[in-house]
């Protein structure tokens, strides 16, 4: 029987958050698809708490026939330390890298020779013809879209994979590898919880925006799963793994309102009880009234939009080109649905004046928003704000992608303000805006479990105090 091992990597950050590996989850459902005699393994290092050495244990206890190893963009150290470490004690592995890191720095992360392979992009089919180029024979790796390989020591990348189109012919994430409820007592992405019996699920993939800061793994355009499948999911997760709680974590949900209202109706006549957050944030200019009341309706008690800048020209330079008085609306229609309303905002693009980043500031300081969270803008080299910041005369440096992060500004510095005085100013922010008696009494009245409020109020201030 061959054998297949799948690991998500991890570095820890200021903000340090879990959340199930959906994506090797995919990766590992859909190969079993196909091939149900494979012997597959998920490893997620963070939740797991395993150190480097930890892992090359794993592998070789395991000893898998191929290793896949997914990476974000400031784990990339830690990938090519892991692949280091296997081809050392196990040389013949193949070894097989993906993720956002592969995604935007292909030639440079591929440049190191223990990786074997790189897979671009989406990654189901291309993984799935790997396995059967290694496994069995078949195909050649020359024809084998998105995926990199070597060819007498020399890399080579073959074009991209047209993405998926038919999004319910996946299977679902396979749960049954993970221990599900490992992650009910951990931190999780959005920090907030009603019920710590909770499932991360991804209703559709890519986005219809051109955001210059994304990594854009899952491309430009929306491709959604039927309203249908997504409830078929939900059921699953209630009835066989006691989920009540559900954390929607696509890039944009609610872009196609018909669909988004269609789910929540669904969610309905099937009788299914859950908690709703969105942590990974919605678009607020194309939200409307209607959605919102059917979203309360089916358990929705927290919603994120992602505004980045309160800055006309700078939306326009990131290309969001978000309508800011439609969202500044949207935010207090929320509030009166008797929902949670978080933002998300990014400061220091390049080439942005003090003055402009003090109107985004100022924008949440005078919203009715019930949290915030102020990220730092970071030019991973492969994203088109890299390129930005070079056309404006910057040179952010890439040598240490893996130490840079969006919670502090370690990139070399892109917009007027200094980045040492960066997160003071957001420091400032982030105490003014929560020891605003009149928020925190909206807070109050809203969260969904009152005695987190004095330990995430103490982890507010304590992750504020670190940027001074």
């Amino acid at each position: 029987m061959r054998k297949v091992l799948l690991i998500k990597l991890s570095r820890p950050t200021v903000r340090q958050a879990f959340g199930q590996p959906l994506g090797i989850m995919y990766l590992a459902s859909y190969l079993r698809k196909f091939l149900p005699e494979l012997e597959i393994q998920l490893v997620d290092m963070l939740p797991e708490g395993l150190s480097m050495n930890d892992l090359v244990k794993k592998v070789g206890e395991f000893k898998p026939d191929l290793l896949g190893i997914s990476a974000m963009s400031l784990e990339s150290s830690v990938l090519h330390e892991l692949a280091g470490a296997v081809k050392k004690s196990f040389p013949q592995m193949p070894i097989v890298a993906g993720g956002p890191y592969i995604n935007t720095a292909t030639h440079k992360a591929f440049s190191d020779q223990n990786l074997d392979f790189a897979v671009k992009g989406e990654g189901e089919q291309t993984l799935l013809e790997l396995v059967n180029y290694l496994f069995l024979g078949k195909g050649k790796l020359e024809e084998i879209l998105g995926l990199g390989f070597r060819q007498n020591g020399e890399g080579r990348i073959n074009p991209n994979r047209p993405y998926l189109e038919d999004l319910d012919s996946l299977p679902f994430p396979a749960w049954d590898l993970i221990k599900v409820e490992r992650y009910f007592n951990l931190w999780r992405f959005g920090g907030i919880y009603a019920h710590k019996e909770y499932m991360q699920v991804m209703t559709s993939r890519g986005c219809p925006f051109h955001c210059t800061y994304c990594h854009r793994i899952f491309g430009v355009g929306f491709r959604p799963r039927s309203p249908e499948k997504v409830v078929e999911e939900l059921e699953i997760l209630q009835n066989k793994f006691g989920i009540k709680e559900i954390f929607f974590v696509d890039d944009c949900f609610n872009f196609n309102l018909k669909r988004a209202k269609r789910i929540c109706d669904l969610i309905i006549e099937r009788g299914l009880k859950f908690s709703i957050s969105f942590p990974n944030g919605l678009r607020g200019d194309v939200m409307d009234e209607e959605l919102l009341d059917k979203l309360k309706a089916v358990g929705t008690y927290r919603i994120t939009y992602a505004i980045e800048t309160a800055s006309p020209r700078i939306q326009k330079f990131i290309k969001k080109n978000l309508n800011l008085e439609k969202v500044k609306k949207v935010i207090e229609l929320t509030e009166r649905k008797g929902i949670l309303v978080d933002g998300f905002f990014m400061l220091g693009f390049p080439g942005e004046k003090r003055s402009e980043i003090l109107d985004t500031i100022n924008f949440a300081l005078r919203s009715r928003l019930h949290s915030v969270n102020f990220f730092f803008a970071t030019p991973f080299e492969g994203s088109e704000l890299y390129q930005q910041a070079q056309d404006l005369g910057y040179n952010p440096s890439q040598n240490e992608m893996d130490k840079y992060d969006y919670f502090l500004p370690k990139a070399y510095p892109i917009c007027e303000v200094p980045n040492q005085e960066l997160p003071k100013i957001a420091s400032r922010a982030f105490l003014r805006f929560y020891l605003n008696p009149r928020r925190l009494w909206r807070i109050f009245r809203l969260y969904p479990d009152k005695k987190q409020l004095p330990y995430l109020l103490w982890v507010a201030i304590k992750h504020s105090l670190s940027w001074s």
